[in-house]
């Protein structure tokens, strides 16, 4: 009898705790997944200023092969930052030039999008290409690409409110064009974007 109590309340315990851990499991990913990004981008504004490319710049782009030993950015139509690369921009063109010497990798965001399934993904999604950076930490517009200026970040839940919060569960990250790059959870905010979470 006494077995059979303990097996029903942690049955209970079980029951309650799981969904609970796999919400929580979610939420840590996506808080990961945009504060790293977020970094990646804090990261290209200051060592634009610190190195000081007159004729270039430092500019962040998507990858698909981020962990390579010699990564590019994505094709020109990619409108992502599922894998990003933050490189010096010698030429000022947003695209990474493996073989010039110059360019190079200052930092890497790992695929997001690799582990995807059917109720389980994280995809990213922008309203432009690059952001780039001149030596004043001011995002540069003259690089010939549309610049990222809202990037946001989802898993299978979309833009909707996370449990007992009015906050979203989703992971909008806005640059502006001083260069001052901004995290919100606003789901109103969001909704006014000019993007949406990818299916």
């Amino acid at each position: 009898m006494e077995l059979m109590v303990t097996l029903a309340l942690a049955a209970v315990v079980l029951g309650i705790g799981v969904p609970s851990f796999r919400e929580f499991s979610r939420n840590n990913r996506m808080v990961t997944i945009a504060n790293d990004f977020l970094a990646g981008v804090q990261v290209a504004r200051t060592e634009a200023i610190k190195q000081q490319v007159t004729a270039g710049g430092v500019a962040l782009c998507p990858s698909t092969n981020p962990g390579d030993a010699n990564p590019t950015c994505a094709a020109d139509t990619a409108r992502h930052f599922n894998g990003w690369i933050v490189f010096v921009d010698a030429n000022n063109d947003c695209r990474r030039d493996p073989s010039d010497a110059r360019e190079v990798v200052l930092r890497t965001g790992a695929r997001i999008d690799l582990d995807n399934t059917v109720n389980s993904h994280r995809n990213s999604v922008t309203d432009g290409f690059c952001i780039s950076f001149a030596p004043t930490g001011f995002v540069r517009t003259d690089t010939g690409l549309p610049r990222a200026s809202h990037v946001l970040f989802c898993d299978e839940r979309g833009n909707t409110k996370q449990s007992g919060t009015n906050l979203s569960v989703a992971r909008g990250v806005e640059i502006g064009l001083t260069g001052r790059a901004r995290l919100t959870r606003d789901v109103a905010e969001i909704g006014t974007w000019p993007i949406d979470c990818p299916d």
